[in-house]
């Protein structure tokens, strides 16, 4: 009989039970045994087959939930799973209690319930709500990280809202939602986009489209536009739309490389059109697919013209076949690429000659696509060859037929091949040449010592360039000759750039440096007496100093004056002059050995270097000087002259700093004998420098006239009362390698602050005129720290004065110094100029045109004088104007005296000069204002 009891436990899926621990005996209701399956009738309960359907899990915690329940008699609740009797697991709940019994063990009871359903319900929910969180975690994040943000449209209320990421990863505002009028949001579209993106709304709002799609540039205040894409749906209400939900993504990357690759394929299509080379994509089978322009242009066709021909219609016959081998290895795999010479006809039917690299391009299955062709026109090259091959059979005919000697080496310094004119500039055969080492054959020699030279050819094999030994360098010839060459050694290279050998070119110039040495002679002799000039002494007494200091000889320098020649200059003219002074030269080089040296330095002073032990050795070659010129009458017309002379003795000390310093007291010791009587000779004395007479100095004006006879500058000279015997005192260098005394330095100061002083003088005015003023400035001097400190002062603090100012420099072997030239350019930075004047007076003045940025040049006093008797001086004036006009230099002729050397000089271009035919040098008022502890009073 089915009880009440019973219903309810199969409505609520439930059943009790109860157990006595005392008797173990356990009662479970009907629906116990339901939720196991289990027949009460038939299956007999206890505790270990109850306990027997809870898998392992549940049984634990189920048999420690009854232990604690006896020991403290609290109850329990537990969800269980069991595993019915037809093998199917259910999810229950077990509660139970502890029932004390007094003076016996408690009972236990409780309720089973079957949850399994509910169970799945609840875990269905977690796992819904589980995947709903994660779902909104993947998209919170996907939209993080892509620029995703909702957007949501109410039509309605004509606002515009987004949530997400997108709000501050574009600079819309702080918070992660954002709220905006209508019409804001349209402001912030770009006004170039807003049209189009309002249109596409409109069609989706009208039903023509299923969705609203749109990418535009949204423009926020103080950022680089950027590009979204807003995507979305209507939401309507009674069939009209209220509001549209969906997306708005930052795509400005996507953009950009969008933008980007379309550029590169804009540039890469107008690189293709516009390539100087024919670039073509041409089908398997032949034809053309794409061609550019430069292709086109090449062979006369149009791009349709040959999108209907294949390339075997244009190949010339006698290359289709090689072309189609390589075609089929491409075709195969056997070749990745060929490059081939061919001929193509063009549309009017000439060949055009052309260079072909192919590839072939496959899909991803290997298939061949097309090919990639670049046409190159050779055409010109092939000319320049077949041009070339013409010109190599040329250039043999002509390596024999020049008159140069050729030789040419392989790397290892071997001769390979030599022509007619090296054989017979080294006086040997072919045979006897080639296949020998260069240096074996060939043998460089100084050009004046018989010294051998290192041979260059090593380091041009080793490093390449090229290389020379020095002008004139002589090479033996095979019959001991000798012969002077000027050579050029290149190397030469293969096409990976390393050198693979050399060749020697070389000329014989014996006759050039026979010329050569002429002149060099003429630059260090006077002309005049063909004694050695004051280049040339200078060039003599140094050689000399060495050899003393070497203790190979001991000598003497000596200083002559003429006494009373400037009487036959004045009564007789400078032609009588010039014949007495070779007459002079002639006598007194007649009492020296050939190993003393006699010059003359200018006018009528001369000197000598004498070899000799000592004093008394010294003497005696001055007293014959002076009987020499005292037995002189020279007779002109009615009247005898005679003569007397004036020696100056220093022996040459080589504790000196150099040779110059002998000269100078060779210098003093001549003002000694002149102060004596003159006629005499005198041997420096030390012990008399410090008590020399200090001698007044006068300020002389030497003006410079242009060609009628008006004047166009002055030239300040410092000079003492016996002009004849010393001439100007100018603070320059008269000639190249002029001694320069102690005095010189006083002098070079003295001589600036004078001039400055004249220029500020109003006093002056009329004596100098409005043109410049020129000084003599001594290249050594200038060298000199302090002097230099005191020149620049000078101009910095009067700069107004510095353009009426012309620095005269003469040549000198320390112009050749490399202090110098930034300093030329430093006082012509202050406005002054510099010219160079001696010149003419030896050969360097050209290489020092090289050197230095001049204004101009003054050609020296005996350079002019000279024009009328020597061919050579008058081609060498030629190379002075032309150089002049080449470089834009003013230029003044010093020493004009007579109608003869004005004519040439004006013939020549010249337009300045300097000397007694126009007008001679001059006092100014300021005399009497230097002293100078070198120089002595008449």
């Amino acid at each position: 009989m089915t009880t009440a009891l019973d219903i309810l436990e199969q409505h609520a899926q439930a059943g009790t039970w109860r157990f006595d621990p005392e008797t173990e005996e356990l009662w479970w209701s009907p629906g116990v045994y339901r939720l196991h399956g289990l027949d009460p009738e038939t299956d007999r309960a206890s505790i270990e087959s109850a306990l027997s359907f809870y898998e392992p899990d549940s049984r634990a915690r189920l048999e420690a939930a009854l232990a604690h329940a006896q020991s403290s008699g609290e109850g329990w609740n537990l969800t269980l799973t069991i595993r019915r009797a037809d093998g199917v697991l259910r999810q229950t709940q077990g509660i139970g209690e502890v029932r004390p019994r007094p003076g016996r063990p408690p009972l236990l009871a409780g309720a089973f319930f079957d949850i399994h359903e509910a169970a799945e319900a609840r875990d269905r929910q977690q796992a819904i709500e589980r995947a709903l969180a994660e779902q909104a975690h993947r998209w919170q994040t996907a939209g993080e990280h892509a620029g995703l943000g909702l957007m949501e449209i109410d039509i309605t209320a004509d606002r515009y809202r987004i949530s997400g990421a997108f709000v501050q990863r574009n600079g819309l505002g702080d918070c992660a939602e954002l709220t905006l009028a209508g019409t804001d949001w349209q402001h912030l579209i770009d006004e170039r986009d807003r049209a189009g993106r309002n249109r596409r709304l409109n069609d989706h709002l009208a039903g023509r489209t299923e969705a609203f799609e749109s990418e535009f540039r949204l423009r926020v205040h103080g950022r680089v536009p950027i590009w979204v894409r807003e995507t979305g749906r209507a939401v309507r209400a009674d069939d009209a739309p209220t509001r549209i939900v969906g997306t708005l993504a930052d795509i400005d990357a996507r953009k950009r490389t969008e933008h980007a690759l379309q550029q590169s394929q804009r540039r890469l299509r107008q690189t293709l059109h516009h390539a100087p080379i024919g670039i073509a994509l041409v089908a398997p089978e032949g034809r053309w697919i794409s061609v550019n322009h430069a292709l086109c242009e090449m062979i006369g066709y149009d791009e349709a013209e040959l999108g209907a021909l294949t390339f075997q219609d244009i190949t010339h016959p006698d290359d289709l076949e090689a072309d189609m081998v390589l075609v089929s290895d491409l075709l195969t795999g056997r070749k990745l690429n060929y490059r081939l010479e061919k001929r193509y006809f063009h549309k009017d039917g000439h060949t055009v000659d052309i260079q072909l690299d192919v590839s072939l391009l496959r899909d991803e299955a290997g298939e061949p696509l097309y090919f990639i062709a670049q046409i190159q026109d050779i055409t010109e090259r092939k000319r320049q060859h077949r041009a070339l091959f013409e010109a190599r059979e040329l250039a043999e005919i002509t390596f024999e037929a020049i008159g140069e000697g050729v030789i040419r080496l392989d790397r290892y310094g071997t001769i390979t091949q030599v022509n007619s004119a090296a054989c017979a500039l080294l006086d040997r055969s072919a045979d006897s040449l080639i296949q020998h080492a260069f240096t074996e054959c060939v043998t460089f020699y100084h050009a004046d010592f018989d010294q051998i030279l290192p041979n260059p050819l090593s380091s041009v094999l080793i490093d390449g360039g090229r290389a020379a030994v020095p002008l004139f360098t002589r090479i033996m010839r095979h019959d001991g000759s000798m012969i002077a060459i000027t050579d050029s050694l290149s190397a030469i290279y293969h096409d990976d750039g390393r050198v693979g050998g050399a060749v020697f070119v070389f000329q014989d110039i014996t006759e050039a440096r026979q010329r050569t040495m002429e002149l060099s002679h003429q630059a260090s002799h006077d002309t005049l007496t063909g004694l050695a000039n004051r280049r040339g002494f200078q060039r003599d007494l140094a050689a000399t100093w060495r050899r003393a200091r070497n203790g190979m000889l001991q000598a003497f320098v000596m200083y002559l004056d003429l006494d009373h020649f400037k009487a036959v200059n004045d009564s007789c003219g400078h032609a009588a002059g010039d014949d007495l002074l070779r007459l002079v030269a002639e006598r007194l080089r007649a009492v020296l050995r050939d190993s003393d040296v006699l010059a003359r330095l200018g006018g009528d002073e001369f000197a000598a270097i004498v070899h000799a032990n000592d004093a008394d050795g010294a003497r005696v070659v001055a007293e014959k000087f002076l009987r020499s010129i005292r037995a002189l009458h020279f007779v002109r017309g009615e009247r005898t002259y005679r003569l007397g002379l004036s020696l100056g003795i220093a022996a040459l000390d080589t504790t000196l700093e150099g040779p110059e310093a002998s000269l100078a007291h060779a210098d003093d010791a001549l003002y000694r004998a002149k102060a004596a009587g003159r006629n005499d000779y005198r041997f420096h004395e030390p012990a008399n420098a410090a008590t020399t007479p200090r001698r007044r100095l006068s300020l002389h004006l030497a003006p410079i006239v242009d060609q009628g006879s008006h004047v166009v500058a002055q030239e300040l000279t410092l000079r003492a009362p016996d002009v004849a015997r010393h001439g100007p005192m100018s603070s320059g260098v008269a000639t190249a390698g002029e001694t320069v005394t102690p005095s010189s330095t006083r002098i070079d100061q003295s001589t600036l602050d004078m001039a400055i002083e004249l220029l500020e003088d109003a006093s002056e005015a009329d004596a100098l005129g409005s043109g410049p003023l020129c000084i003599s400035l001594n290249a050594i001097e200038l060298a000199d720290p302090a002097f230099q400190n005191r020149l620049f002062k000078r101009l910095g603090d009067r700069p107004h004065l510095a353009p009426r100012l012309i620095f005269q420099l003469a040549e000198h072997n320390a112009l050749f110094d490399s202090d110098l030239p930034p300093l030329v350019a430093r006082i012509r930075g202050c406005g002054a100029a510099v010219w160079l004047v001696e010149f003419g007076s030896g050969y360097d003045g050209f290489e020092l045109l090289k050197r230095y940025v001049f204004d101009g040049v003054k050609i020296a006093a005996d350079f002019a004088r000279s024009l009328t008797a020597t061919t050579i001086n008058r081609a060498v004036l030629r190379a002075i104007m032309d150089v002049a006009k080449r470089q834009r230099l003013s230029v003044v002729a010093d020493g004009v005296e007579d109608d003869a050397v004005f004519a040439l000089l004006s013939k020549a271009g010249i337009q300045r000069f300097q000397g007694r035919l126009y007008a001679p040098a001059r006092a100014g008022s300021r005399a009497e204002t230097h002293s100078a502890h070198t120089d002595s009073p008449d």
